[in-house]
């Protein structure tokens, strides 16, 4: 067990692929109603909160933050 949790943090808008690797996000999934999932495994809160304020500085309206369901 690695200690991890994964998210699934919608934001508005679609996000394009080069961004996956500065959130640190395994999976940016653009759905069919004009959002993006970004999905991120993070350790513990702190990292959560950081990828939650990357994604505010990039302007992006959060829609939802979630565990992620098992794959």
């Amino acid at each position: 067990m690695t200690g991890e949790t994964t998210y699934a943090i919608r934001v508005g808008g679609h996000l394009d692929d080069h961004w996956a690797d500065w959130l640190g996000c395994a999976d940016l999934r653009r759905d069919p109603d004009g959002a993006t999932t970004v999905l991120v495994a993070v350790v513990d809160q702190a990292q959560l909160h950081g990828v939650l304020g990357s994604l505010r500085d990039l302007g992006a309206e959060l829609l939802e933050v979630r565990v992620a369901d098992p794959a």
